[in-house]
């Protein structure tokens, strides 16, 4: 406490209260579920928490900061806040991840960490909900038509942006799975907000939802994690928080409860996939191998997102329509490569941006056009965006289908 460290995954995020600017603090790891809300000279001095400034030293930087003098109790008084929500990196916190990991790993199943709170938790509520955005006069895709579902899908793309804000472009997704023939597993392979060891990771258990439970494909998943030339289940915990496979499970649940899932995260920069190319194309081709190496279908579920513009995101303008039309713009350059499955197309232009854009679903991208590249070709279902704050940041985001590519 006399040197406060603040600890990884704690998000801090401008709140208005009262018709003051605040900044709220919240665990983006799920160790704490409240939120801690300080004042925005409070909150700078996080910046100085690492461990080598004690109280004392931050009471000085405080005064040069705002040329006020702030009590060192009432530094204390901070710290001990800090801590209570266990934002520091110490013993407690230590021992608090030691605990959670340690149930996390017990659990057969992953239970469902957002219902409640980005979906409905009732079964009738969420069921409603969900299907209500396939509705045609409401922007949705229509009702999925049944019978006669012949052409083979190998591979899907839906967004993981909030429910309430991507539905419709969700169930374009989903009325396309439902219409193709679909494969009896799907990989997921979810967009991890976080670093992970050795850029993947794999849990084995099925996932929690209030409608009903997804089960995992334990033949497949073994098949997965014995073949990769890495640990593909060290960053395993990253599941427990991580709302990109959870969502995707929802739609799941609703449109072909038999399927099963092997839940992958996957994070990895473009600076990386340069570095360790021959690593993450190894574990492509493994992917791409899965229906042959299994003895039946299995298909891939890209959960991304695509853009991320304005202030809430970085950039230090305000966007408006024409920003909105010009990164949608830029968005389509990305899914023609995607459509033809070209993922060395897709990097390029990643590169050649810099990753500006801040395309959320890189490697999820990446693994699924390098996987099914020869095999599938991807059409554009759906794609859209949504504002995010006052300030009009937005994101963009889109839907895809990969049917097979039958010779003539």
């Amino acid at each position: 406490m006399e040197n406060p460290r603040l600890r990884a995954g704690v998000e801090a995020l401008p709140v208005d209260v009262q018709g003051q600017t605040m900044v709220l603090l919240r665990d983006q790891l799920g160790y704490c579920d409240d939120s801690l809300v300080l004042s925005p000279a409070a909150a700078q001095l996080l910046m100085y928490m690492d461990g080598s400034s004690s109280l004392r030293d931050l009471q000085a930087h405080f005064m040069r900061q705002t040329g006020q003098l702030i009590y060192l109790e009432q530094l204390q008084e901070i710290a001990a806040k800090l801590d209570e929500h266990l934002f520091l990196d110490n013993e407690r916190f230590q021992r608090r991840v030691i605990e959670e990991e340690k149930r996390f790993r017990e659990d057969p199943v992953r239970r469902m960490t957002h219902a409640g709170k980005s979906y409905p938790a009732e079964a009738v509520v969420l069921t409603q909900e969900l299907t209500s955005y396939f509705v045609s006069e409401t922007g949705g895709p229509g009702t999925p038509r049944t019978g006669g579902h012949s052409e083979p899908l190998l591979g899907l793309m839906a967004p993981h942006i909030d429910i309430g804000a991507g539905g419709t472009c969700y169930a374009h997704a989903y009325k396309a799975l439902c219409e193709s023939s679909a494969p009896r597993t799907w990989v997921i392979l979810g967009t991890s907000h976080f670093p992970l060891e050795n850029f993947f990771a794999v849990t084995c258990k099925d996932f929690e939802t209030p409608l009903g439970t997804v089960c995992h494909d334990q033949q497949c998943a073994e098949a997965l994690l014995q073949r990769s030339p890495r640990d593909l289940r060290l960053g395993e915990y990253q599941h427990r928080r991580e709302h990109t496979v959870e969502f995707q499970a929802l739609f799941l649940a609703l449109c072909q409860p038999s399927a099963q899932i092997v839940p992958m995260l996957c994070c990895f920069s473009a600076e990386e996939w340069e570095a360790q190319q021959g690593y993450i194309d190894e574990i492509a081709a493994i992917l791409g191998e899965l229906s042959a190496t299994c003895g039946y279908s299995v298909g891939l579920l890209a959960s991304v997102d695509l853009a991320h513009i304005g202030p809430r995101y970085g950039d230090r303008f305000r966007p408006h329509a024409g920003t909105v039309r010009e990164h949608l713009e830029a968005d389509r350059e990305l899914l023609a490569s995607l459509e033809e499955c070209n993922g060395a197309a897709f990097m390029g232009r990643l590169g050649r941006e810099h990753n500006r854009r801040r395309i959320c679903g890189l490697p999820p991208l990446y693994l699924l056009a390098k996987a099914l590249e020869g095999r599938a070709r991807g059409t554009v279902l759906h794609h859209t965006h949504t504002v995010v704050d006052q300030q009009q940041s937005f994101v963009t985001f889109a839907s895809m289908a990969f049917h097979e590519i039958r010779e003539n």
